[in-house]
């Protein structure tokens, strides 16, 4: 009995990276809780390396940010990563808000998070901003400025990764369902969702 609960235990601290690669929101949501205007604080990093105390409310300034949740580890969201990247760059995505945020700090080194993401020199480099914030960091309900009872992964909809949101000025969230790989055609409905695109480009 004992052996079966330490083997347990074990599959699933391997398993913290990545989710299987089918649809990645599946499970994520929580319909049965209402819907709340969040925002934290954590360490975070821009593209030239850079980083700063920021606040998740105040980068999206007034306007509706996608949310990248990423391990160092997950295939899909390099994936994803690299699709962002490419669509700002190539001015297909013009106009796009996109923060990165670590999902996983108790299975993985913030020295490994930078080398696959922030800086030119990274494995997959972002233009945009990464957040690390810690397991127990406070998620502040911007309706009455304190302190949520939730904390940042159940305010946040029980992320896996790789999960894109919509994180709307407001504060409130909103769960995307798509692929675990990276998808242009998702991405495209993902940007009308935001107001970007009037339709398919």
């Amino acid at each position: 009995m004992i052996k079966n609960g330490i083997l347990l235990i074990s599959i699933l601290c391997l398993l913290s990276g990545c989710v299987a690669p089918d649809r990645a929101i599946e499970g994520s949501t929580n319909d049965e809780q209402p819907i709340e205007r969040l925002t934290f604080q954590s360490l975070t990093y821009t593209w030239d390396e850079s980083s700063s105390v920021s606040d998740l409310n105040a980068i999206s300034g007034n306007q509706s940010t996608l949310l990248l949740w990423v391990g160092a580890s997950c295939r899909g969201c390099h994936d994803w990563t690299d699709m962002l990247r490419e669509g700002i760059e190539n001015g297909s995505l013009e106009g796009i808000s996109v923060v990165s945020i670590h999902r996983y700090p108790a299975f993985e080194q913030t020295d490994d998070v930078l080398a696959r993401y922030v800086g030119n020199d990274s494995e997959y480099p972002i233009k945009w901003s990464m957040m690390l914030p810690s397991e127990d960091v406070d998620v502040i309900n911007l309706d009455s400025g304190l302190i949520s009872d939730s904390d940042l992964y159940d305010a946040f909809l029980n992320p896996s990764t790789p999960t894109l949101q919509i994180y709307h000025a407001d504060g409130s969230i909103v769960p995307i369902d798509h692929s675990y790989w990276a998808s242009w055609e998702e991405l495209q409905d993902i940007s009308t969702q935001m107001g970007l695109l009037s339709g398919g480009r």
